[in-house]
């Protein structure tokens, strides 16, 4: 017989997740339908079990706080634990056992607590504990670390950053010239939102220490949502840091990798440049010799955005080391509704590596599934690719001239052309 349960009983698993393991209410019914889509009760008691909320809030000893608290045991309860624990609906004979055992609902929480399930979850924490949407503060970097600070300035704004002295990504950024992605990065949201951004969601995958996160705030200073994606841990504190020290303490940090499903993935991390890291999933081709392997939380964007209540979506960075097509796949409720303009890395070796796609396939891809294709010409300014010679052209110069890596912007519309500056 099959007793697993119904989107409904999903829904009161995830309600009483919340009141058994932090001790309140979910934000909104938003958020409970989002977890819910998970249809797994395991899978939605490890996403809780992990999250540093629920290890704070065990700590101080589990206070349950607001009317539920008070309330007697019933059925609905019992059957939202069952579903947590076991992913099964119990019977009524497992009810009314239950109900025998425990005296009120409280007692009933404590024991749900102190379930070998639980200890278990909470025991296996090999990345640190990190909330799938984590927003908390970080601890500061190792001491190890030889930190240092730099002055980068893009447009006519200036940023101090903070980076990880001996790290390959760091001493690019310090030694070298200005990327031309950024300047590409903040001419792009400017002419897309003369406006200054106000009222926008901007969403940066693959964040690491923050050079991006800071170029999109600050080209749309009046935004309303910069949601800031680095699953590897090295880089978060330091884009945290990196966020509050240039005045955005508001950015949200979300410490989870993207791609086309909800679950766990292995990130493989570059060992000597952060922003090499990238997921390592059943199909890469990805160097495995002295490589470090951490397991990590993945999402969709369309998961994260309802979980967060966040309604809109006007621009996506991406720059996710070959999972840029996942990563889209996983946005494309959102990409559908609101048209965003996408800023995208195009990197032919990790393409062909970390996701073990032919990139002149990737690109055909992208070209079919957005209305506006365009790359940058030799002389820096966007040039639009009308067809099949456009996407041959692409992959030529990318190969022969910009050592293997380029950007390009996919979108619905081209208004902006005409305000490029």
């Amino acid at each position: 017989m099959d007793r697993s349960g119904t989107p409904t009983s999903y829904v009161e698993a995830v309600r009483w997740a919340y009141r058994f393991l932090l001790g309140r209410e979910a934000e909104n019914d938003a958020v409970l339908h989002h977890w819910a889509s998970l249809r797994d009760g395991r899978l939605i008691l490890n996403y809780f079990v992990r999250a540093p909320e629920a290890e704070a809030h065990l700590r101080a000893g589990a206070p349950a706080y607001g009317p539920w608290a008070v309330s007697p045991l019933g059925a609905a309860a019992i059957r939202a634990a069952w579903l947590l624990r076991f992913d099964t609906t119990p019977t009524e004979a497992d009810i009314q056992a239950e109900l025998a055992a425990h005296p009120d609902l409280l007692s009933f929480r404590r024991a749900f607590l102190a379930a070998p399930e639980l200890r278990e979850l909470a025991e296996q924490t090999p990345w640190g504990q990190p909330e799938p949407l984590a927003t908390q503060a970080a601890p500061a970097a190792p001491a190890a670390v030889a930190l240092q600070d730099h002055r980068l300035t893009v447009l006519d704004r200036s940023f101090v950053l903070r980076g990880d002295g001996p790290e390959g990504y760091w001493n690019d950024l310090v030694a070298g010239p200005v990327d031309p992605s950024l300047e590409r990065l903040a001419r792009l949201i400017q002419a897309a939102f003369p406006d200054g951004g106000a009222g926008r969601v901007l969403a940066d995958v693959g964040a690491n220490i923050g050079v991006t996160s800071l170029v999109m705030g600050a080209a749309a200073p009046y935004h309303a949502e910069l949601l800031c994606f680095e699953p590897d841990e090295r880089s978060q504190p330091l884009l945290r840091h990196n966020l509050g020290a240039n005045d955005f303490p508001q950015a949200r940090v979300l410490t989870c990798a993207l791609a086309e499903r909800d679950g766990f993935a292995r990130l493989r991390c570059g060992a000597r440049n952060a922003a090499t890291s990238a997921l390592a999933e059943a199909h890469s081709r990805t160097q495995t010799a002295g490589a470090v392997f951490k397991q990590v939380p993945v999402r969709r964007l369309d998961s994260v955005l309802a979980e967060l209540g966040v309604e809109r979506l006007d621009f996506l960075k991406l720059d996710v080391e070959g999972g840029e097509t996942p990563a889209i796949l996983g946005a494309s409720e959102n990409i559908a509704r609101h048209r965003p303009i996408i800023f995208t890395e195009f990197n032919t070796w990790t393409q062909m590596t970390a996701g073990a796609r032919n990139p002149m396939e990737v690109l055909e891809e992208w070209h079919a599934a957005f209305r506006h294709m365009v790359a940058f010409g030799p002389d820096g300014r966007p040039l639009p690719i009308r067809d099949h010679d456009g996407l041959l052209w692409v992959l030529h110069t990318v190969l022969t001239e910009r050592h293997c890596v380029d950007d390009l912007i996919l979108c619905d519309d081209l208004g902006w052309l005409e305000r490029w500056g």
